[in-house]
């Protein structure tokens, strides 16, 4: 029982902490960025090494903490803290099962998130940024040359197989 309530503290913190990343107009940093386009010469040398800090089940919760942030799960998910290390790499396209907080520690990391209505976007973040990724968004991380990104995720995923992430093909706009 103590042990659920303190991964119930650490989610609220957490969230808290990583919530900063929304502003008032959506936007996903506390600056709009200038779309950028992943280089075509980055090349990846190695996959991101993951480093799962801690990853537990996390019961069902409400916050609402008005009028800036409400946080809902009905059921239980798996709560993750992972350190990401990513040398530079184009990534690849995928979707998440659950929401994903982030914070750039080092380096720099490009998402371009897909939507119908605005296609492929492109926003980089630098170290000290945070960022969200939704449940069910198409997207790609990559990390432009030269230096290697180290991030801090946060992320409430729905218990299954264990995976962090689903491949998905690469919408249209992407070799634009």
């Amino acid at each position: 029982m103590q042990g659920n309530t303190i991964l119930k503290a650490l989610a609220v913190a957490s969230a808290g902490f990583l919530g900063a990343c929304s502003d008032s107009d959506g936007a996903t940093s506390p600056t709009t960025r200038t779309p950028q386009r992943t280089s075509a010469e980055v090349v990846p040398t190695e996959p991101p090494k993951t480093e799962i800090l801690g990853r537990a089940p996390l019961g069902p919760f409400f916050l609402n903490q008005m009028p800036e942030m409400m946080f809902r799960s009905n059921g239980t998910t798996d709560f993750i803290i992972q350190r990401l290390v990513s040398p530079p790499s184009p990534g690849g396209w995928h979707t998440h099962s659950g929401p994903t907080f982030s914070f750039v520690e080092r380096g720099t990391v490009v998402i371009t998130r897909y939507s119908k209505k605005h296609g492929c976007v492109a926003t980089t973040y630098t170290a000290g940024d945070t960022y969200f990724e939704e449940a069910g968004e198409v997207h790609v991380a990559s990390v432009p040359e030269p230096a290697t990104a180290v991030e801090y995720k946060v992320r409430f995923y729905l218990p299954g197989d264990g995976s962090l992430s689903t491949s998905v093909p690469a919408p249209a706009c992407a070799g634009e």
